[in-house]
C-alpha cells in the first residue's frame, strides 16, 4: 500500500541565523546624524558609538541598520537573543533596562538629548509600508 501524501506545514515563530534573534529599534527622538565621532576621541559627538557600546555590553550585535526616519532619528540592531547580559531574558524588563542605560549616556559623550529615547524589541516582520527603500 502506498504511503499517503501529507500536507507540508512549516510554522516558524522565531528567526534563525543559527540562533534566535531579537530586533531592537532605538528611537532617539532627536536627530543623531552628527553623532558619528569615534567613542575614544573624547568628543561629545559620539552618541551612536556610545549606544552601540551600551547594547554590546548586554548582547552580541549581529547587524545594524542605517539611521532612518528622515535619515536621522531611528536605528535598528539585530542581536542574539541568547547573548543577553541582563537580569532577565530579552523581555519587557530587559528592554526597559537597556532603554534606561541608553538614556543615561552622558552629555559629554552625546551632545544630542537622548533622555527620551525609546527601545522596542521585536521579531522580524516588516510591513511593506514600513520597508526602507534600497
Amino acid at each position: 500500500m502506498p504511503i499517503a501524501k501529507q500536507n507540508f506545514s512549516h510554522v516558524t515563530n522565531f528567526e534563525l541565523e543559527g540562533v534566535d534573534l531579537t530586533i531592537l529599534t532605538v528611537d532617539f527622538i532627536n536627530d543623531m546624524s552628527a553623532q558619528t565621532t569615534d567613542l575614544s576621541a573624547g568628543a561629545n559627538t559620539a552618541g551612536l558609538e556610545a549606544v552601540r557600546a551600551t547594547i554590546m555590553a548586554r548582547a552580541n550585535i549581529l547587524a545594524e541598520g542605517p539611521l532612518t526616519d528622515s535619515d536621522s532619528s531611528q536605528k535598528t540592531y539585530i542581536v542574539r537573543s541568547d547573548s543577553v547580559n541582563l537580569n532577565s531574558a530579552f523581555g519587557a524588563t530587559a528592554i526597559t533596562e537597556l532603554q534606561a542605560a541608553i538614556r543615561a549616556i552622558p552629555v559629554g559623550v552625546c551632545s544630542q538629548t537622548i533622555t527620551s529615547a525609546t527601545v522596542t524589541g521585536t521579531k522580524l516582520g516588516i510591513l511593506t509600508a514600513a520597508a526602507v527603500a534600497l
